[in-house]
């Protein structure tokens, strides 16, 4: 997008008028509700957010998932970013769930339709590098407990968040990779064949401790769990990959 047209895009999108999430506070409630109240995939009955048409209600059945990890970090000051938020559906939930955490959220588009005093929106398109540019000079010395990559799910995406975000990781924090087996099912989003290693590959050299490229190593190093979720919504049984860095 030609900087002038995303300046124009920019403009519009300050002043358009938008959910105050401040004046809607939802206490106590599980996630899945949360989830299914403000409209994102990852609850159970949503109507399919991704058509105007479409009356069908279907979801991913995320939110025990999600709950079962960060259940822990409910009640804590935190941050957590959220990359490829879209309209912000999950961010609203999240700032719910979390009521005294910040949500730092970060999408190429501009459509995210909600605001409040604790949610920090950024248009970033994470192939952009004036925008990633933008990004670190924002928030370069924030630490977050919590970072949520929801994007594209394409393979060398998925990766170059990883390089990216991974260094402002909170050393006991969490990256939650939706969807990131995508790329095995889906060959569309294997966009870098032989070129870059799947991610469920990647963790399993992670573990052993071979074959790394030096950001990886900085991952071994941190000494962190890191917990992807596999989500994909066609497996009968979803199940959670843990590895634990020693």
């Amino acid at each position: 997008m030609k900087e002038v047209t995303k300046f124009y895009k920019r403009f519009l999108f300050n002043f358009k008028k938008k959910i105050n999430l401040d004046t809607e506070v939802i206490d106590d409630t599980p996630l899945d509700v949360l989830f299914n109240h403000f409209g994102t995939d990852k609850g159970t009955e949503v109507v399919n957010p991704y058509s105007l048409n479409s009356k069908e209600v279907h979801g991913h059945g995320f939110a025990k998932f999600y709950e079962e990890e960060l259940r822990y970090y409910k009640n804590k000051k935190l941050n957590i970013l959220e990359i490829g938020t879209w309209e912000g559906a999950s961010s609203a939930a999240f700032v719910n769930y979390f009521p005294n955490a910040i949500i730092y959220c970060i999408d190429k588009n501009f459509r995210f339709k909600f605001k409040s005093k604790r949610i920090n929106f950024l248009n970033c398109d994470i192939n952009n590098k004036r925008d990633m540019d933008r990004f670190s000079s924002k928030f370069h010395n924030i630490k977050f407990k919590i970072i949520i990559d929801d994007a594209s799910h394409i393979l060398s995406d998925m990766i170059k968040s990883l390089k990216s975000f991974f260094k402002q990781l909170d050393s006991d924090g969490i990256f939650v990779i939706e969807d990131f087996n995508a790329p095995v099912y889906f060959d569309v989003l294997n966009d870098v064949k032989g070129e870059e290693l799947l991610i469920n590959d990647l963790l399993t050299n992670i573990k052993k401790k071979k074959n790394l490229s030096p950001i990886f190593y900085l991952i071994v190093i941190k000494n962190i769990y890191l917990k992807i979720f596999r989500m994909l919504k066609f497996l009968k049984e979803r199940q959670k990959f843990r590895i634990l860095l020693s």
